[in-house]
């Protein structure tokens, strides 16, 4: 069931009381922001927590600074980019809890609310809210000999391999089920719906609802006649062997993960966890792409 409503009755059931905060301070670099939201929780009698990790020295008579996720934390509220909303949603996702997105980045689609926008945070106390579950990749590397490893980082927007150096060209083979396709190209995206305005979007990949529970495969560069984006079913298992001579990388969001050497092999599937997103806005995946879509072609 990915979507759930929180929007009907106002009952205590619904009402969050303590909040988990986590900044980045190369964005929010005066906690300004960071100190709004903590003045507009605790004004309404909400007990805030501040992530600062071995960084930040915060002080604020309003927050509690930690250095983990109190156990009774109710929502996870990131302040960043992009890049930010993914860091955080470990938290998130290992603690089951819904998280929200405040945008200090360029576009920010992941993270839905402005900083000109807090008071809308006001509709929490009033359960005026909708948490839309959405899905998570997970990967696991088949070597030669059989051993396999997984990866506990999830993938909130896509895995991505690709060459050793980033400037070579890859063989390998896309399958899953029964069929294959092989490839020479820099590299392959296999993307969330949330992560199809990311890496996919820009290596030619479709726009996907984020309410749908798909997996989109899309080449990079192929230096084939067949160069088209293969969306598959979340239950499908989808495999990539190495087939050339050098290693290949494995990125999840963005970060390393491991090596493929020749002949080995990656399984990328649907993870039984999700990932809990708070909006405010109904259907408004769509609406708030066109907007940052906007954003980028009047910077450019």
């Amino acid at each position: 069931m990915p979507n759930i409503w929180l929007i009907s009755e106002k009952t205590t059931e619904s009402v969050m009381n303590n909040f988990f905060i986590v900044p980045n301070v190369k964005k929010d670099t005066d906690l300004s922001v960071t100190k709004r939201i903590c003045s507009l929780l605790t004004e309404n009698g909400r007990n805030v927590y501040v992530y600062i990790g071995d960084e930040v020295d915060f002080n604020d008579v309003k927050a509690s600074a930690v250095n983990e996720m109190p156990a009774d934390c109710e929502l996870v509220i990131v302040i960043g980019g992009d890049g930010s909303f993914i860091d955080a949603s470990s938290f998130a996702v290992d603690n089951d809890v819904p998280i929200l997105g405040i945008n200090l980045g360029k576009t920010g689609f992941l993270s839905e609310v402005e900083p000109s926008e807090l008071s809308v945070l006001n509709k929490i106390f009033t359960s005026e809210y909708k948490i839309n579950e959405k899905m998570l990749l997970g990967v696991t590397v088949v070597e030669n000999d059989g051993r396999e490893y997984y990866s506990e980082r999830l993938a909130v927007n896509d895995i991505v391999i690709s060459h050793t150096s980033f400037l070579g060209v890859s063989e390998f083979v896309i399958y899953s089920n029964e069929g294959g396709i092989k490839y020479r190209a820099d590299g392959v995206v296999i993307s969330t719906p949330a992560g199809s305005t990311a890496y996919s979007l820009s290596a030619g990949g479709p726009v996907v609802s984020h309410d749908t529970d798909a997996v989109i495969v899309t080449p990079i560069a192929p230096h084939s006649i067949f160069n088209r984006s293969i969306v598959f079913s979340d239950k499908d298992v989808i495999k990539v062997k190495n087939l050339g001579a050098e290693s290949m990388k494995i990125s999840i969001d963005g970060r390393f993960f491991a090596d493929i050497g020749q002949g080995a092999k990656c399984t990328v599937k649907v993870s039984e966890k999700r990932i809990k997103v708070l909006t405010f806005k109904e259907n408004s995946m769509f609406s708030n792409l066109f907007g940052k879509i906007q954003v980028v072609e009047d910077i450019i």
